[in-house]
């Protein structure tokens, strides 16, 4: 019956070329294809037998790995199928041709494959798989994934470089993806308002009463809890003096990765171990918005700087507190969260609109309306009670 195995040394010898011709101009038909891939399984077996000589298998793989080695992916992969349609469950194959869709920018397809290979073999002598299907996952952007894929590796072969590079990477591309993209936003013990936000490429940057600190950071993520290094240059120091030391921090997220807790040495250049002391804050997320979102855009820029101007009258007192040589932590601390409301108004209203308050409040009586020229003449008032000259 067709489709049925071929035992070939019931066929004379004369017969066989025939038989291979027959079933190669078949091979579109799916019962005639199998019915040549059997015959070649058995044909390489019988050479191997009696000849010694490397199987059909064996050569495409041989020179599927030739043209791996030259950058031919695309044709190492044409000659790894031809042999896994031969030896489906050949996991060499099977790992080579993830390996080679990898290099192709193709890692779902290698994910199929590792995840074949592993099926077929879970051991430690196949530990290729589970470094292909890590890496196929970390390519997808499936961090998490990809750092479990590693360790179930790992848990085979604990000093296997692929492996733990991968996991790495995969945990710190995890953490990024938690850190950037938005603004972290704590209290000081003063109350005044921290905001840290990270970028991809290693951008720090810290604003605290409208103060903004710049650095580079460099992330450790092989380490419980995580470290990260922060590296002021001399571009983020104010008067041009030279930056301070390299700064160690300890964090980890928490409430499924809303909160961020972050502690730096106070008094000590050791890497702290426990999450408290004064270097200790607690960071909530905050997505990044456009501010001339959060008040409508759409009304008119005078409106939108009345209400700032109103807002910011009252948070300010008419004229500035006068304080003693050595004022009290709770006069020091009532003046800083005057700073902080002002600073948080601007960042609501947007830059546009601070910009035309500060143009009204040099010039009053430019204001289009007598409720604006008001708000803008208290505005004058407050701003020169602390000389801050308009």
């Amino acid at each position: 019956m067709a489709g049925d195995d071929i035992d070939i040394m019931s066929i004379p010898s004369q017969q066989r070329s025939a038989l291979l011709a027959e079933c190669m101009a078949g091979e579109e038909d799916p019962v005639r294809k199998e019915a040549y891939l059997n015959f070649k399984k058995q044909m390489d077996s019988m050479k191997e037998e009696h000849e010694g000589g490397p199987s059909e298998v064996d050569k495409l793989k041989g020179q599927g790995n030739h043209f791996f080695s030259f950058g031919c992916y695309s044709q190492a992969t044409t000659l790894y199928t031809m042999g896994l349609d031969m030896e489906p469950k050949n996991t060499v194959l099977l790992n080579n041709r993830a390996m080679s869709y990898l290099k192709q920018d193709m890692p779902e397809e290698a994910l199929a494959d590792a995840d074949i290979s592993i099926a077929l073999d879970s051991t430690v002598e196949n530990i290729k798989a589970f470094w292909r299907r890590a890496q196929a996952l970390l390519e997808m952007a499936r961090d998490d994934e990809a750092e479990r894929a590693a360790n179930a590796g790992l848990a085979l072969q604990a000093n296997n470089g692929h492996l733990n590079r991968v996991r790495k990477k995969a945990r710190e591309a995890s953490s990024l993806r938690m850190l950037c993209g938005c603004e972290w936003v704590g209290k000081l013990d003063n109350g005044v308002e921290k905001r840290m936000s990270f970028t991809k490429d290693g951008v720090m940057l810290m604003t605290v009463i409208g103060h903004e600190l710049k650095a580079k950071f460099d992330l450790s993520v092989e380490c419980t809890p995580k470290t990260m290094v922060v590296k002021m240059g001399k571009d983020g120091m104010e008067g041009g003096g030279p930056p301070p030391p390299p700064m160690p921090y300890i964090y980890e997220f928490h409430d499924d990765g809303k909160e961020l807790w972050i502690c730096h040495p106070v008094g000590s250049p050791d890497l702290p171990t426990k999450f408290e002391g004064p270097g200790f804050s607690r960071l909530r997320k905050e997505e990044v918005t456009n501010s001339s979102d959060l008040i409508a855009a759409s009304e008119p820029l005078d409106v939108r700087t009345a209400l700032y101007m109103q807002e910011w009258n009252k948070v300010m007192p008419p004229t500035a507190a006068q304080l003693p040589e050595q004022p009290s932590d709770e006069q020091i601390s009532k003046e800083v969260l005057i700073m902080e409301q002002v600073t948080q108004l601007k960042r609501r209203f947007g830059l546009d609109v601070h910009a035309r308050a500060m143009e009204l409040a040099k010039a009053p009586g430019a204001a289009a309306s007598s409720e604006l020229r008001d708000l803008a003449q208290g505005l004058r008032e407050r701003l020169l009670s602390r000389k801050a000259t308009c």
